[in-house]
């Protein structure tokens, strides 16, 4: 009887020690989950009385409630109700934080689904931006460092504004350019400045000393500004410090500068989550992209995600791996061949932020070395044949574009090492065979019903400029001879488009002759001579109206 008494007492206090100690680690754990945001028990926001006790209420079955607004979510999309369905969304990112593949999903839904349905360009966009945001904004937020978000992020970058593929792909490039000269203001590219500016209230007020802190918070009383939150809305509002009254008390006490880096920073890095850092590092490996663009954003988002991918074969995580090198290759080859944005200001030119007329890209031929380099580290990463026979095409184009836009010396650099890849052909059946000459004549002689939206653009492009560039050297019957074929493959490519102009039409004929006339005067001024770019302007008048636009002047970004 003892025996058993003993026995009884040993298991009862093995099962108390035991449910100490897991009491003990549980509570550890919890204490870890809480920490490292891994549990999916926070409170909704903004979600109605019932959804919200009913989330707490469940506790564990919290995926129960996330299953049916799944449900609601696409009964919502079918009867047209898409903005019951964004908030929808909204709960779904709360309420299953850590699921990113569904939020990817419905930031993909809304991009490309929902977007569609509308015929407004202004609707589309805000659609597409809201996919956009659903990521960056809201899924980010709970997983910062998440590669499959920063790959569908870059996707969206890439595929919905990049490409041609929308009718509306022009006014999303439009809209974005627009968006981002408001947030980098006068300090794009000065991303070592914005890295190292205060990014809260306290670390300014250690930037500029107690006394002029005291100044700047008189001077935001007097212009109604009760918290540094008032300042900084009121800032991502204009975009400027303002009034323009506070910004000239701010200059006199000699703080605006200060107080404007702190505020456009934190705008850049908590809204936009661009890490100046990771901008320094992108444009030191592959020259300087415009961030006005889309590609520069895929290309950033897939750099941030490409590297947390396994590269081992026969892996879900390889195959996103070379998803990002293909995004970023594919973006640096787009960014290569329409990489540099040009645009008419509206009548107000001293205004940086005034509505942009019409968007026009051009050629950043500064960028060829890196899209090659890009190329060939994915074809030695990955050793696919879709990847050599996408970088085949890359030279041809490569080649052909340098050529027609004066890199000539570079284009026979490229033709030559193109003749050494046994890929394409060896000695006379290499598809790089002829000479430099009759390559790139061969090419131009292919139909422009074969050519890309990019593709017509740099050829009546490299025509108008060639023409002005002969008239600088007082050829004019050769640069009558180039502006007729400049014309002439115009007139074609339009004639080929027609029923679909709104997603592939060049811009107007006389924007076009502006925009080349306005690059010919800066390439001859910066790269051949000051005295050849005066000669030109001497030579327009005596030629004739064919050369000269009409009355009106490109406006070049202010943004430098």
């Amino acid at each position: 009887m003892n025996t058993k008494i003993k026995s009884f007492l040993t298991l009862i206090v093995a099962i108390i020690l035991i449910g100490a100690a897991l009491s003990f680690v549980q509570g550890k754990m919890n204490a870890i989950r809480y920490t490292e945001k891994l549990t999916d028990t926070d409170p909704l926001e903004n979600a109605p009385p019932a959804v919200a006790f009913t989330s707490v209420a469940l506790g564990g079955f919290r995926g129960l409630v996330a299953d049916y607004l799944w449900l609601r979510s696409s009964k919502m999309q079918e009867e047209g109700n898409y903005f019951e369905m964004v908030q929808l969304a909204d709960w779904l990112v709360k309420l299953q934080p850590r699921y990113t593949t569904a939020h990817a999903f419905l930031a993909w839904n809304m991009a490309y689904n929902v977007s569609v349905t509308f015929t407004g360009f202004e609707d589309r966009w805000r659609w597409v931006k809201r996919g956009i945001e659903l990521i960056r904004d809201e899924a980010l937020e709970y997983n910062p460092g998440d590669p499959e978000l920063f790959r569908q992020l870059g996707w969206i970058y890439q595929h919905k504004m990049g490409q041609d593929l929308d009718d509306a792909n022009r006014f999303y490039k439009t809209e974005f350019a627009k968006e981002m000269i408001r947030l980098f203001g006068s300090y794009y590219g000065k991303w070592d400045l914005i890295d190292k500016a205060p990014t809260n209230e306290a670390k300014l007020r250690a930037a500029i000393g107690d006394k002029d802190f005291n100044s700047l918070k008189k001077a935001c009383a007097k212009y109604s500004y009760a918290t540094f939150n008032d300042l900084e809305d009121s800032f991502r509002t204009h975009a400027v410090l303002y009034p323009p009254e506070f910004k000239k008390e701010l200059e006199e006490i000699g703080i605006a500068d200060q107080v404007e880096l702190c505020l456009r920073s934190r705008w850049i890095i908590r809204k936009y989550r661009l890490e100046p850092q990771w901008l320094v590092t992108i444009n030191r490996k592959y020259g300087n992209l415009d961030w006005r663009l889309p590609e520069a954003h895929a290309i950033y988002w897939a750099e941030r995600g490409k590297d947390k991918w396994s590269t081992e074969r026969d892996n879900e995580r390889y195959f996103k791996k070379l998803s990002c090198d293909r995004m970023i290759f594919q973006s640096l080859q787009a960014a290569f061949e329409s990489g540099r944005l040009v645009y008419v200001k509206n009548a107000d030119p001293d205004n940086m932020y005034s509505d942009i007329k019409f968007l026009e890209m051009t050629p950043n031929v500064s960028l060829v070395d890196a899209a090659n380099a890009c190329y060939n580290e994915a074809m030695e990463g990955f050793n696919e044949y879709t990847v050599k026979g996408a970088y085949g095409n890359f030279l041809e184009n490569a080649i052909v574009t340098l050529y027609l836009f004066g890199e000539k010396k570079k284009a026979t650099e490229y033709i030559k090492m193109a003749r050494t890849l046994p890929h394409y052909g060896v000695g006379a059946k290499s598809r790089f065979a002829p000479d430099l000459d009759d390559f790139v004549l061969k090419s131009l002689a292919s139909d422009m019903e074969s050519a890309s939206h990019s593709e017509a653009q740099k050829a009546v492009q490299s025509y108008l400029i060639n023409a002005y560039y002969q008239l600088a050297i007082e050829n004019q019957e050769q640069a009558e001879g180039y502006l007729e074929v400049a014309q002439k493959l115009y007139a074609k490519y339009a004639k080929f488009v027609e029923g679909t102009e709104k997603r592939r039409a060049l811009p107007p004929w006389d924007q076009m002759r502006k925009t080349s006339l306005d690059m010919a005067k800066r390439s001859i001024r910066e790269r051949i001579s000051p005295e050849l770019a005066d000669n030109l302007e001497r030579m327009l008048p005596k030629s004739g109206e064919k050369f000269i636009p009409e009355a009106g002047e490109i406006k070049t970004p202010q943004v430098q």
